[in-house]
């Protein structure tokens, strides 16, 4: 039996009791769990027990202003990343600059419509999500991301493709140059993915990160080999700049193991697995994997930066 997942919980701070009745009760018509504060202090008391997905929280209150409790949400390491939408009753510019000030991720203005609020909250929580789900060493979306948007192109019945970017002899090249030096090759290949998918792709293309050197482009089906040649091009003339230059010479490096026997490992290249539902019917997100993964591995087998197109009619 599959468990049920817990609504989305909303904490809502406000001194006045009627603004808190009225928003708690739409908003439980939306089907969110609604919690309530009356004012700053209270909020920050609850907050931890409550653990909230969302703050909406007015600015305009006694003892502890809006501002204050969202500067001290913010501070707070353990309730940083909850998205806090400050609400006003002034329609000053100045109440929104406070509030970027503070740390607030969106404001609005009393009286609001419960429409366009809630469309607010739907739209930061999923702001929020994608920051979660942002790979920290490249800026890239993670693996949630990189899945939502296959299967919202699966959804809309979009032509699409896939490139699975993976860089060949990786490990060893950690092991043997160090975890940093490791980060700057991944650095280095995102860098290039993007302006390869700039120079080649289209303006709705998606980029993600799935960790380590494993990255993934969506692009349409017309597109996907030039932007994996512009890649391969790219990739195999700037990562020398990561080599010593006897490695470079020689062609591979030395990797020594614990019983001290060494092994001689290839430059760096990089390979190309691409899954794409032009010529036949894909319709999960698992098969576009399990296809991608085929035609990475093909890609693999064959020595040097190459890339491998999936062209199978089902």
């Amino acid at each position: 039996m599959q468990e049920s997942r817990r609504p989305i919980r909303v904490l809502v701070i406000d001194d006045e009791r009627n603004i808190l009745d009225i928003v708690r009760f739409n908003l439980e018509v939306e089907g969110f769990e609604v919690f309530t504060a009356a004012d700053g202090l209270e909020a920050l008391a609850m907050v931890h027990e409550v653990a909230p997905d969302l703050i909406l929280c007015d600015i305009m209150m006694p003892e502890l202003s809006g501002l204050e409790v969202c500067r001290k949400l913010k501070a707070d390491g353990r309730t940083n990343q909850i998205p806090i939408v400050m609400l006003s009753a002034k329609a000053q510019s100045q109440d929104k600059l406070d509030s970027i000030a503070a740390g607030a991720d969106d404001f609005v203005t009393k009286p609001f419509d419960f429409g366009d609020l809630v469309a607010r909250i739907r739209i930061n929580l999923i702001r929020a999500k994608q920051k979660k789900d942002v790979s920290p060493l490249t800026g890239f979306p993670g693996s949630i991301s990189i899945e939502a948007e296959i299967k919202s192109r699966i959804n809309r019945q979009d032509k699409f493709a896939c490139l699975y970017v993976d860089m060949d002899n990786f490990r060893p090249f950690n092991e043997v140059y160090g975890f940093p030096q490791g980060d700057l090759a991944i650095k280095l290949l995102a860098e290039i993915i993007d302006e390869a998918v700039r120079k080649e792709g289209n303006v709705e293309d998606f980029i993600g990160h799935g960790g380590g050197d494993d990255f993934v482009v969506i692009t349409t089906p017309d597109r996907a080999k030039s932007i994996a040649i512009n890649l391969i091009e790219n990739f195999d003339r700037r990562i020398s700049s990561l080599f010593r230059e006897e490695d470079l010479q020689r062609g591979y490096f030395i990797r020594v193991d614990r019983q001290g026997k060494e092994s001689y490992i290839p430059i760096t290249t990089i390979s190309i697995g691409i899954a794409s539902n032009e010529h036949r019917r894909i319709s999960t997100h698992w098969e576009v994997g399990e296809i991608a993964k085929e035609t990475l591995n093909y890609a693999k087998s064959i020595p040097g930066s190459t890339f491998f197109v999936d062209r199978r009619t089902k």
